[in-house]
């Protein structure tokens, strides 16, 4: 599903994204093409669009309404301070439904829009392998705010890191920190010594339960099951059949809100509480999981939204947006993603009457030498596009809500 939305009423940012430094001067030529292919508005205002590829219409959707949300803020606030001069800011929004396949046709017909000149997404990293080469083909910048999968930036070989695509940025920490974030608090904080993990089988969530079993076992507990199971499982009654008679002291689950949600209602009779990563944190695994979701944790790659200080008025400015869906903790990342491509394309677009691939190859150069604080903190990437600021988050299922119970900045 496609969907185009132009930005509506506006609302003028309150935090100072800042400007982009120009790496240098980068000559563009304007081509003479009057053709209606979407680049220019039917006025003398130019559009200028910033994509977003996420689950809107299936899949993980209350995280990808968040983002989609949380861009067209931005934008909302950018039109209104004429960030661009000259050109209309809108956004283009592209379901994924959390499907590589599916997220594959969303970049192709992104790809194609030639008013394009960035993407914020995906929220998936499976769906992230799929699309970033994709977009890197046609020279689009991809920000991700919620990508966790090492590979995506420094590929397979962690002792040899390779940079995958020049085109691709992530704003948060990824897998490689998250995994041993986890396995320390279990062990030092829960003072875990056994544990019983379980994880869906795509790459993401399987190196997820990976990292966090090696860490685990190198802080002297041990793994006393290990089960890979299709991605979308529902019925656990036979994996918890194996696991109840270990009476590990934890529940490691490799995998999203969804299926944590199913393995936790079938572990009912298991007193260890359950941990996962990022993918579980959302209130759709409280009401899934039901009471018995009490006590259990999840990691967040970033900082809590509630308390995040930088993030006082990207909450505020969203609230009186009224949007019809929670930004979730991702949201100041979308938010700051989209506003990197927006400055970046001012630098790009300026004295330009539509969006040319050499445009597009400024943005890419300027998102590189990003140096500012945005809503989510800092902002600096490094020679692989990710994050230099790391922060992992702890989460517990206290009194049926989700509460940091610890925030870490880690190398």
């Amino acid at each position: 599903m496609h969907r185009t939305v132009v930005s509506g009423p506006r609302f003028r940012s309150l935090v100072a994204i800042g400007a982009i430094v120009a790496l240098g001067a980068f000559a563009v030529s304007c081509g003479d093409d009057d053709s209606d292919d979407g680049s220019a508005s039917s006025s003398d205002e130019k559009v200028v669009k910033i994509g977003v590829i996420a689950p809107l219409d299936a899949g993980l959707t209350s995280f990808g309404h968040g983002i989609e949300n949380s861009v067209q803020l931005a934008v909302d606030q950018a039109n209104a301070d004429d960030a661009i001069p000259g050109w209309e800011i809108e956004v283009t929004a592209v379901d994924d439904s959390s499907d590589p396949a599916i997220g594959a046709t969303a970049a192709e017909t992104v790809a194609g829009d030639d008013a394009v000149v960035g993407v914020v997404g995906t929220y998936n990293s499976g769906v992230a392998a799929e699309v970033a080469p994709i977009l890197d083909d046609a020279g689009i910048a991809m920000i991700s705010p919620s990508n966790t999968d090492p590979t995506l930036t420094i590929g397979p070989d962690r002792s040899a890191p390779s940079r995958q695509f020049d085109s691709y940025f992530r704003l948060v920490a990824t897998d490689a920190q998250q995994g041993p974030f986890l396995a320390n608090y279990a062990t030092d904080d829960l003072g875990a010594q056994t544990v019983a993990i379980v994880s869906e089988t795509k790459a993401v969530s399987r190196g997820l339960a990976d990292d966090f079993s090696a860490a685990f076992t190198e802080a002297g507990g041990e793994v006393v099951s290990d089960t890979t199971v299709p991605d979308g499982t529902t019925d656990f009654t036979t994996i918890v059949d194996q696991i109840a008679p270990l009476n590990p002291d934890l529940l490691f689950f490799g995998g999203e809100y969804e299926v944590a949600a199913a393995l936790r209602t079938a572990a009912a009779d298991i007193a260890a509480p359950l941990m996962g990563g990022d993918g579980i944190k959302d209130d759709a695994y409280i009401a899934g999981a039901g009471a018995r979701a009490e006590g259990d944790l999840a990691g967040f790659v970033g900082a809590p939204l509630a308390t995040l200080e930088t993030a006082a008025d990207f909450r505020d400015d969203y609230e009186a947006a009224g949007f019809a869906d929670p930004s979730t903790d991702y949201g100041p990342y979308a938010f700051d993603a989209a506003n990197l491509l927006i400055d970046a394309a001012a630098v790009a677009l300026e004295d330009e009457d539509r969006v040319t691939p050499e445009a597009r190859e400024v943005v890419i150069e300027q998102l590189q030498g990003v140096d500012l604080r945005g809503a989510s903190g800092a902002i600096v990437f490094d020679e692989f596009g990710d994050t230099v600021t790391k922060v992992l988050t702890m989460y517990q299922v206290t009194d049926g809500a989700w509460v940091a119970v610890d925030v870490e900045e880690v190398g």
